[in-house]
């Protein structure tokens, strides 16, 4: 059924470029209390001996953080005006380092790097007189929630700051206590530390998973231990109930994704059957003949009905699509499905195995849906090794998804711990990002 060659199925195992420089480089979403990207903070762990600076003006930002703001930690180098170039001029925010107000050039200095196009974002602000004398030099400022103890408070640091119309970023809101003060003091966005509101896109982290249980087999599919159930998909297109799971109500739209996805995770898979569930949601069958007859597939003849455009695009990107249409409700699908389809890529990459691809997409799909894991397993039945990969974080698979969800932290030492180099996950993770990202603005038709 897949056809090689097509634009967005030519996923031949990418590797990093080899003259790219030896360090993890980093990036975690900046965002708004509407759970809305604001952009990313991007920063990089170079090997011993190298440049840090050097590392940064390497940085392929527009395929790291596409059009958003990019936030860096300022260098030496870069308070002199040396930066890489951003997607869009104005996005690339530089991160005043603590203590920066106090010198005795800041004004001068904070002048002449918003004269050359840069952002500025003063971190660890408390309101002191010579952080305010920068205000009029500031794109944003970053508060500690958890610090304020004496001084102004955080509802008077964010009426003061929006006053000189100034945006301010929470850090390490650990809690919903403290999310709760943000939201109630107006702060405009959060960065860094696990944040409880909208979790998923804050930091790519699901909650540490439960202990799986066996999922029944879909029928017609397989189960785990290698049952095969005879029968046409039951109930197309409506989700089954959820046995003690604890799992919300599906929202409308992704019982016929997850369905379509248990179909295209079968060894044998039927085109008549996805075809039959797709045509269920008119929204999809608009998108699914939208995409087959765009100008990427460059057809002689348009393709008029579902079927043939199942068997025109093959398993990956009819996945692909349908995941973007799951999203399509929530704040930034685009982001999300790019998140999505990077980690995808790069457990697919590092295990050398097609079957890591799946592990990647539905770990980070159950993330962006906020379903329990058992949930997601329970309607898309997959092989005892996928789903203990998922679950459990068991096996080959596992540990290489546990070693991407380190790296998608920040986290050097999980990322050893999980059995890989962090500088090469780190460079595969930047090159999937890159195919990514066409990828999911093609899909969602962003950009």
């Amino acid at each position: 059924m897949q056809l090689p060659g097509t634009p967005l199925a030519a996923r031949t195992a990418p590797r990093p470029d080899a003259g790219m420089v030896p360090a993890s480089v980093h990036r975690s979403p900046v965002v708004s209390l509407d759970g809305k990207i604001i952009g990313y903070t991007v920063t990089v762990d170079p090997a011993p001996g190298v440049d840090v600076d050097a590392v940064y003006l390497e940085l392929d930002l527009p395929n790291l953080v596409a059009d958003r703001y990019a936030f860096l930690p300022s260098t030496p180098a870069m308070l002199e005006g040396f930066v890489p170039t951003p997607a869009v001029p104005g996005r690339l925010v530089l991160d005043l380092p603590v203590g920066f107000a106090a010198t005795t050039s800041a004004e001068a200095r904070a002048a002449a790097l918003r004269a050359l196009g840069m952002a500025l974002a003063l971190v660890d602000y408390r309101g002191a007189p010579a952080q305010r004398e920068l205000l009029p030099f500031l794109a944003f400022v970053v508060v500690d929630p958890r610090s304020l103890h004496d001084g102004p408070s955080l509802a008077e640091l964010v009426h003061d700051a929006h006053r000189h119309g100034v945006r301010v970023l929470a850090r390490d809101a650990v809690t919903p206590a403290l999310v709760d003060a943000c939201r109630a003091a107006g702060v405009d966005g959060l960065r860094g530390g696990t944040v409880p509101l909208d979790a998923h896109v804050a930091n790519g982290l699901a909650a540490v998973p439960t202990q799986r249980t066996e999922p029944p087999a879909a029928p017609g599919h397989p189960g785990p231990a290698g049952r095969h159930a005879a029968g046409p998909p039951d109930g197309v297109g409506h989700a089954r109930p959820q046995q003690g799971s604890g799992a919300r109500v599906l929202r409308a739209g992704e019982a016929q994704c997850l369905t379509i996805l248990d179909l295209l995770s079968r060894p044998e898979v039927s085109v008549s059957d996805v075809a039959q569930v797709i045509e269920t949601d008119p929204v999809l069958t608009l998108r699914v003949l939208h995409l087959v007859n765009s100008g990427a597939y460059a057809l002689s003849h348009q393709v008029d009905t579902v079927h043939q455009a199942v068997v025109l695009l093959g398993p990956v990107e009819v996945s692909t699509l349908v995941t973007a249409l799951a999203l399509d409700a929530r704040p930034d699908a685009m982001d999300r499905l790019w998140f999505i389809l990077a980690r995808a890529a790069t457990c697919e990459a590092l295990s050398d195995d097609t079957a890591g691809y799946t592990v990647g997409m539905l770990s980070a799909l159950a993330e962006q849906l906020e379903l329990p894991v058992p949930v997601l397993l329970e309607k898309v039945g997959v092989s005892s090794l996928v789903a203990d990969a998922i679950a459990e974080g068991a096996g080959p698979l596992g540990a290489v998804l546990r070693a991407v969800r380190a790296h998608e932290q920040s986290d050097v030492e999980g990322v050893i711990a999980a059995g890989h180099d962090p500088v090469a996950v780190s460079q595969q993770y930047m090159h999937c990002l890159r195919d990514a990202l066409a990828i999911a603005r093609a899909v969602t038709r962003e950009g």
